[in-house]
């Protein structure tokens, strides 16, 4: 063989991107965004079940203290940490999903050309992969989906054990020192609730500003302020995609008139 014939190799050339393969990919990162989702439902399921236990034991008997609800709000607050965190993980792998759906599927079912800039997103992600959504935005989805309502049923139901027993209380000051636990003073156990609560408010009411994670689904158009109240009571909030109608075609004699 001469030295100065070049040397033919497939191994420089780009690979040819099949359906195939793209089925496969589509296939394990839905696998893998499914797993996480059902890591979520779990952490979600263990604060349902801390706040049903709370509620039944604080309430089970009037001698029964305080101190069990805010066991139970530490308890939940800390599964929202949990859960905020594999979040985080689920949109890393979610993000890929939509992508291949974005990119390559949904121009397929157009006809169209796939998308390369969704696809070429798609490739920096999976040779450098990081997690893109940041804790706050993660905490702040969680809380509007489901830890909002269950840390307000706590804080109502801590509310009502210490104003209601054993009798309601004179005035405002006999309330705080009713909520002391041992030796820590009724109004820092107040300030640190007042503060978890003006928190979680916050990023319960900025979920609704913010942009939305890639994976998440919302019932109003990204983008638009309006139409959040109607999805309650009409079954299509969003705009209706109208088909496009096609006239009718216009007789010879019909045209010589005009």
């Amino acid at each position: 063989m001469p030295l100065n014939e070049p040397i033919k190799t497939d191994l420089l050339e780009s690979p040819w991107l099949s359906q195939q393969a793209m089925a496969q990919l589509f296939r394990g990162e839905l696998s893998r965004s499914d797993t996480w989702r059902t890591r979520l439902d779990t952490t979600t399921n263990w604060a349902l079940t801390t706040t049903a236990a709370v509620i039944s034991f604080g309430f089970a008997t009037p001698a029964s203290s305080h101190v069990t609800f805010l066991v139970g709000i530490w308890m939940v607050v800390s599964f929202l940490l949990v859960e905020a965190r594999r979040y985080r993980y689920y949109d890393l792998w979610n993000r890929r999903v939509r992508l291949l759906e974005d990119g390559w599927w949904a121009p397929m079912l157009r006809r169209e050309p796939v998308d390369p800039d969704a696809l070429r997103e798609l490739a920096v992600e999976m040779s450098r992969p990081q997690i893109q959504l940041s804790l706050l935005s993660a905490i702040s989805t969680r809380i509007n989906r489901t830890y909002g309502p269950i840390l307000l049923v706590l804080l109502l139901t801590w509310f009502s054990k210490v104003y209601s027993y054993p009798q309601p209380p004179r005035d405002f000051s006999e309330f705080v020192d009713r909520a002391h636990v041992a030796w820590i003073p009724g109004g820092l156990v107040m300030t640190a609730l007042c503060f978890i609560t003006v928190a979680a408010a916050y990023l319960f009411i900025s979920s609704f500003f913010i942009r939305a994670p890639l994976g998440e689904l919302r019932t109003r158009p990204r983008g638009r302020r309006a139409a959040l109240w109607e999805s309650f009571y009409r079954p299509y909030a969003i705009h209706r995609r109208h088909r496009p109608t096609r006239r009718p075609p216009r007789s010879p004699d019909a045209a010589s008139e005009h």
